[in-house]
């Protein structure tokens, strides 16, 4: 396999800056909230990209992590007891749900490099996943079997990097594959394939396959929300539309056939998508500070105001694995 390294200095922006910074939160920094209250349609929000600002500053924009409970009555979710779970003044964001009561999540170092930390939700203890003081590490995803996890690491002085595996075990270390450079990744369930968001210029999807030893383009021009279908059977994608907005599409490992299925709400491009108590397929998005959900493609609906509870600047969002809490990354 060959490297490729056909990026130019404006595809900086898209990697840690545009990870959690947005156009939407141009507003004040909020009161910590209690509550979130049960919205109504609101119209479309700017979109979640980078700010090419911050990256001429060279910093990273000042994220947090808020979680909240999720309760189900009648197969619809609403959300209570928002709290933040991260401290101001660094970049906090990308959370990952792991099988048990935490997650793992990208965190600024004093010396503006990246490592993975994680964090248990009950008692608010942070452990060490990486500590690398001359390296960053992103994009963090814990294994299916809980016995690792994977991130993107990216070496002194690169943008992007590969798709490194490791242990929760012993803490050992190392690449997934040859590729790079690449931002962010999908694993299939059984890590045998990968979805790669390679940064060429424009922005490729690539498909490797570990047993068949290659990478292959997949399609261009696509947005950064990459995720692995909770069965580990496909992966999503978006691509962004000539109207306008991102269009949600999915990727079979099984036959490598694609299928377009709908477009975010507004002109948002991130989204978390997960398995309901009932066993189906469902999906969260946020257009203008509003959390949308839609369930088995069944059109979106306004669930939460999150302005109301006082975050703006939203971009990613992540579920647990009981589908009982939720992740919110939002501007300081």
């Amino acid at each position: 396999m060959r490297q490729e390294y056909k990026w130019s200095a404006s595809l900086a922006a898209l990697l840690l800056v545009a990870c959690g910074n947005s156009p939407e939160a141009n507003t004040p920094e909020p009161d910590a909230p209690d509550e979130v209250d049960q919205a109504q349609p609101s119209e479309d929000a700017a979109s979640d990209t980078a700010d090419q600002d911050d990256n001429d500053a060279g910093g990273l924009p000042e994220t947090d992590i808020f979680v909240t409970d999720i309760t189900w009555t009648d197969g619809l979710p609403s959300l209570s007891g928002i709290r933040a779970l991260t401290a101001p003044g660094l970049y906090d964001n990308q959370p990952a749900f792991d099988a048990a009561d935490g997650f793992y999540f990208t965190s600024e170092t004093p010396n503006s490099q990246t490592d993975i930390r994680h964090m248990n939700i009950t008692t608010g203890e942070v452990s060490i996943v990486t500590d690398t003081p001359e390296e960053s590490e992103y994009s963090p995803r814990p294994s299916p079997d809980g016995r690792s996890m994977t991130y993107i690491h990216q070496a002194p002085g690169d943008v992007g990097g590969q798709v490194w595996r490791q242990s929760l075990e012993n803490s050992m270390a190392g690449p997934v594959h040859e590729y790079g450079p690449a931002g962010y990744y999908a694993l299939a369930g059984d890590q045998s394939q990968m979805l790669l968001f390679a940064l060429t210029d424009p922005f490729t999807l690539r498909w490797a396959n570990f047993d068949l030893g290659h990478v292959t383009e997949v399609s261009e021009g696509i947005g950064r929300a990459l995720y692995t279908a909770p069965d580990g059977a496909s992966a999503y994608f978006t691509l962004e539309q000539p109207e306008g907005g991102w269009q949600v599409h999915q990727f079979q490992f099984s036959d490598q056939t694609i299928t377009p299925l709908f477009q975010l709400p507004g002109i948002s491009e991130d989204y978390a998508v997960f398995e309901t108590p009932d066993g189906g397929l469902a999906w969260f998005s946020v257009s203008e500070g509003t959390l949308f959900y839609q369930h088995d493609q069944a059109g979106w609906q306004p669930v939460a105001d999150l302005n109301e509870a006082g975050l703006s600047g939203i971009s990613r969002l992540a579920v647990s694995p009981q589908a009982d809490r939720l992740a919110i990354v939002a501007e300081e």
